[in-house]
């Protein structure tokens, strides 16, 4: 018993032993191994990368700490790959001879390494490469390197071959945070230039370094991408970039952007270079190509120091392809400053805008430099000279473009509110800068350069903004209808130059149209410029400049032609006014008038037999013999800003209407009450009045346009044209006397000897060449008795509603035949015949006769003094005004109205 015991117990003590082993952790020998060479694996990066021969591999099986002691010299070929990272901390490495470290598909990351493989480094690079060595990363492979006390990858030649750095089929290079060195760096420029090659959706990316391509590189970047951030210092400097359908980005940094040696842009490649400390773009020392699928975009750079968008130094060319897009916006130097020849072809999408230097702030061009036709260079500053091009070389270029206007920034950035559009090139030479809108007349500079064709080539010195000429005031004379006759006229008619005056032809009435420009100036200080309330009087004057008169300058202001309103169709309608300065003579503005025939006239007579008609149209025109349009400036201030502008001629139409007769015998002031009436009636018993209440106001032709002050609105009452006042003339009052008798016959009255009075009526202002005027009143005419009648013969008068005096000769007979005629009531007064009308046209009395009645005497002749001295009987057709059109200095008053012609 006591021996069977003793075994059993034996037995649980190898079982509990046993369990015991399975349980325990196992040793250290027997963890994962880290990477593998061949079929040896290692327990650390460090192991392996000491026992790595020439040509073998270095597979990562999982994410380790390299774990080195000291830098690795690598004088042999090696790869390293597995889906893993490697991190190396302080101690990094280097590759010499012509051999090549290969990153396969993995992750190395490199932390504030300043200990590489040369004792010697001179750059305390993360990464040396010396005397032919490569280094490449393939296949998705990843290297980033973070706060290096120097560069992230240098080069050290101690021999005669480059060295290479690859990132190819969609690997990644970072390097970031290193504070005294670059992405890449080649320290013997000596040597031939070294490879940096990126290629195939590669992805290379240098942020917050001292710089990023530094040295002597030849930098390929094929469908890949390639940027450097916010470097201190260059982002490149010196090297070839040759790019194909690239994306690389040089943004930010503290000196130049993008500085290269040969600089290649093709096959869709997108290049940008902005916000850089001085140059944007800088080739040296080689050619300069952009094809037409590419662009290169390099914006407000130069913050810091002086820097051009993109500087193409006197060596090598530079070409620009049709289709291409250069853009060069916002520099603080020059947009584009060429030295060498440089040819960009028409189809180049060029736009150079918002620069600025001291001569040349758009483009410096002591080169030959052609640009496209269509180039668009405008809005740049330059304090010398020189705004948009300053070339001393050879320039060819094209027209300004539609629809460019000027950014309202003078030469040194200020504000100076001149957004104007822009129309041509403008000399802009250091001793002679354009200026448009200086304080007085004399500042102002618009010499404008011009040329045939599409293009222009220059060589030698030349100094041009795009900018803005004088303006253009269109001056047109405002249609106006007026009646032969007037007692006071206007009193700058011309005649061979010389102001004669005239008592029957009105003053002139202005539609003024002003450059776009001026009135959106005048909509945003709060003056409407378009419509029926536009007032231009208190921000326009018009002056000669160089006119070399006996009192010196003349001068003009405006007036609205109105008394309360002078609008009209929607614009506005101006006097111009003599405004002398003390000792100057007042001099109105010269208008000619001018018959169908060519002959200047300073008077409104003619003759129906020979017009054909029972109204003649003339001309009205300003006459500028002796004052040269160009000599007349006129300026308009808003709110201190001054807009100066030339003149633009229109003519205006004067459209008068026939009369029998002389103007004391047909023509009579209008009366308020009766007894102004019975006044008048004492002085003169036979003529008509008409009275109107005081309370009337008085309007030229068709329009809203009141009359003013000094107008003296008047009734004309005229014969009706006949063949015994008027040469050529029908027998009309009979014709009118005959369809009257019909028309009173259908009222039930009947005449078996029938007299007749047949006159033509309306309202004119006598003391402005009779303009034709309405009344906002009804008008009461005292008709005086016809001869042989009093206030106990029975009238009868009809109105002849429509018929005026525009109208052909031969077609009077059907008009009186067609038109419509109606009979109007009619009162017997002490002071004649008295009805209320508010139309005017011809009207005719009937009155039961004795016998036949008498003829009317002949009247007088026009006087000798060419005016209008004679009644007459004429059937007129009263026609509307048509609407002016926009502008001229002198011309005659009225309304265009788009009623009957």
């Amino acid at each position: 018993m006591k021996g069977k015991g003793l075994r059993a117990l034996g037995m649980l003590c190898a079982l509990v032993a046993v369990l015991l082993a399975w349980a325990a952790p196992a040793p250290a020998w027997a963890a994962e191994p880290v990477a593998r060479i061949g079929d040896t694996d290692y327990q650390s990066f460090a192991e392996a990368a000491k026992a790595v021969q020439g040509g073998q591999t270095i597979e990562l099986l999982q994410d380790c700490d390299s774990e080195l002691t000291a830098a690795w010299a690598i004088n042999k070929n090696v790869t390293i790959t597995g889906n893993h990272t490697v991190t190396f901390t302080e101690y990094s490495f280097g590759i010499t001879g012509q051999h090549e470290l290969k990153l396969d598909g993995c992750k190395v990351v490199i932390n504030n390494a300043n200990k590489t493989a040369y004792s010697d480094n001179p750059a305390n690079a993360a990464i040396m490469l010396d005397n032919g060595a490569t280094i490449t990363l393939d296949n998705k492979a990843e290297l980033t390197i973070d706060s290096a006390a120097g560069d992230g990858i240098a080069t050290w030649d101690t021999g005669s071959v480059a060295e290479t750095v690859n990132v190819l089929n969609g690997s990644t290079y970072t390097c970031i945070n290193c504070a005294n060195g670059g992405g890449v760096e080649d320290y013997n420029a000596a040597s031939p230039y070294n490879t940096f090659n990126i290629s195939n959706d590669s992805v290379v990316s240098f942020r917050n370094n001292y710089s990023g391509v530094i040295g002597t590189w030849n930098v390929y970047v094929t469908s890949s991408k390639l940027e450097v951030l916010n470097s201190r210092g260059n982002g490149s400097n010196g090297s070839n970039y040759y790019l194909d359908n690239a994306t690389v980005t040089y943004n930010e940094n503290g000196d130049h952007g993008l500085s290269t040696g040969h600089l290649v842009i093709k096959n869709q490649s997108i290049v940008t270079a902005n916000g850089n400390g001085r140059t944007g773009v800088n080739v040296g020392s080689g050619d300069f190509y952009l094809d037409g699928t590419s662009s290169l975009t390099a914006n407000t750079n130069g913050a810091k120091y002086w820097g051009a968008g993109l500087n193409l130094t006197a060596n090598g060319t530079g070409e620009v392809e049709s289709g291409a897009a250069l853009t060069l916006i916002g520099n603080g130097g020059d947009g584009l400053d060429n030295q060498r020849t440089t040819v960009m072809h028409d189809g180049a999408k060029v736009t150079i805008t918002n620069n600025s230097d001291g001569s040349g702030g758009g483009i410096y061009n002591p080169g030959n430099l052609t640009l496209p036709s269509d180039a668009q260079v405008y809005n740049n500053h330059a304090t010398t000279s020189g705004d948009d091009i300053y070339s001393t070389g050879s320039i060819t270029f094209g027209h300004v473009g539609s629809g460019w206007k000027l950014d309202g920034v003078d030469c040194d950035g200020n504000p100076d509110d001149c957004t104007d559009t822009i129309d041509g090139w403008f000399i802009d030479a250091a001793d002679a800068r354009w200026e448009a809108h200086a304080d007085t007349y004399d500042g102002v500079h618009v010499e404008k350069y011009t040329f045939d064709g599409d293009t222009t080539t220059v060589t030698g010195p030349l100094a041009l903004k795009a900018a803005h000429g004088l303006g253009v005031v269109t001056v047109d004379p405002a249609d106006i209808t007026i009646y032969m006759g007037g007692t006071d006229g206007y009193e700058g008619v011309s005649s061979n130059g010389q102001i004669t005056g005239s008592n029957s032809l009105p003053e002139p009435g202005f539609y003024l149209a002003l450059p776009d420009d001026v009135n959106a100036a005048l909509r945003a200080a709060g003056a409407a410029t378009d419509g029926e309330n536009a007032d231009l009087s208190q921000y326009l004057t018009i002056y000669t400049h160089g006119y070399a008169g006996e009192n010196g300058e003349l001068h003009w202001t405006l007036e609205p032609y109105g008394k309360t309103y002078s609008g009209a169709y929607g614009r506005h309608i101006y006097r111009i006014v003599p405004a002398p300065t003390e000792g100057q003579e007042a001099v109105p503005v010269r208008l000619e008038f001018t018959d169908g025939e060519g002959n200047t006239s300073t008077s409104d007579t003619f003759e129906p037999s020979e017009s054909g008609a029972l109204n003649e149209h003339y001309t009205m025109q300003l006459y500028t013999e002796l004052v040269d349009k160009n000599q007349v400036v006129f300026e308009v201030d808003v709110n201190g800003q001054k807009f100066y502008n030339t003149m633009q001629l229109e003519t205006g139409d004067l459209n008068v209407r026939y009369v029998t007769g002389d103007q004391a015998d047909v023509v009579t002031d209008i009366l308020n009450t009766v007894d102004d009436l019975a006044d008048a009636k004492a002085e003169n018993a036979g003529k008509a009045y008409a009275v109107v209440s005081r309370n009337a106001r008085y309007t030229i032709n068709e329009s809203n346009i009141d009359v003013t002050d000094s107008a003296a609105p008047s009734l004309l009452f005229d014969n009706v044209v006949s063949d015994h006042n008027t040469e050529g003339a029908d027998d009309y009052d009979q014709q009118l006397a005959n369809r009257a008798v019909d028309v009173i016959a259908d009222t039930g009255t009947t005449f078996q000897n029938p007299w007749y009075d047949a006159r033509y009526l309306d309202l004119v202002d006598a003391n402005n060449g009779n303009a034709w005027i309405s009344s906002s009143e009804p008008v009461t005419v005292y008709w005086p008795y016809p001869v042989g009648t009093d206030e106990n013969t029975e009238f009868h008068l009809v109105h002849f509603e429509g018929l005026d005096r525009e109208i052909a000769t031969g077609d009077v007979e059907d008009s009186i035949a067609s038109a419509n005629a109606v009979p109007v009531e009619v009162e017997t007064t002490p002071y004649g015949i008295k009805f209320e009308t508010t139309s005017f046209s011809p009207f005719v009395l009937m009155w039961e006769g004795k016998g036949e009645q008498p003829k009317p005497e002949e009247p007088s002749k026009p006087g000798s003094d060419g005016l209008v001295q004679t009644g007459d009987n004429s059937l007129t057709l009263i026609a509307g005004i048509g609407a002016a059109g926009v502008a001229c200095l002198g011309a005659a008053l009225a309304v265009k109205s788009k009623g009957k012609e």
